[in-house]
């Protein structure tokens, strides 16, 4: 009986609209729309239990959220209004979105120092081959080989930086 009482304080008695003020972690305070009630411990996820698998959309501070309450006086975002981030975990990979660019991780591998150091190490053959003189025939055109590995270390770099973390 005791346990058919955890699983029914789990889902919300009451539906209600809040004010999202602060997020840290995994929890936020709101303030319910209608009562004014301040709710300091509200839970991003409703499942808390999985801490090895997640998706967690975090609630931009300010927005209007939907709140699930419980019996037992404890709350979960149930939908957002506006996203601050999205943070993806399952087993070796892990990904963050938000306002400032992607993440991705996968088997302790990041993705965008993977890129750079891939650009690092294309520009670094470009200004070998730079240095290529041939005696007999047609010698590398150098200024070409230059221009390739300016597109690519530079302009294609700092554009991967806009989009990735």
């Amino acid at each position: 009986m005791e346990n058919l009482k955890q699983l029914l304080n789990r889902f919300p008695i009451e539906v209600a609209n809040g004010k999202v003020i602060t997020v840290k972690e995994n929890i936020c305070h709101i303030i319910l729309e209608n009562s004014k009630k301040d709710i300091w411990n509200c839970s991003i996820n409703s499942i808390v239990e999985n801490g090895e698998n997640q998706l967690t959309v975090y609630p931009k501070e300010g927005s209007i959220v939907v709140v699930g309450l419980t019996g037992d006086g404890s709350a979960t975002i149930l939908a957002v209004s506006e996203v601050e981030k999205i943070y993806f975990r399952n087993e070796k990979s892990e990904f963050t979105f938000d306002s400032s660019g992607f993440q991705f991780n996968r088997d302790g591998e990041n993705l965008k120092e993977v890129l750079n150091n891939f650009q690092e190490g294309f520009g670094k053959l470009c200004d070998e081959l730079a240095k290529v003189v041939v005696s007999i025939g047609v010698s590398p055109d150098v200024l070409a080989i230059m221009q390739i590995k300016n597109d690519i270390v530079n302009a294609n770099k700092q554009a991967l930086n806009k989009i990735l973390k």
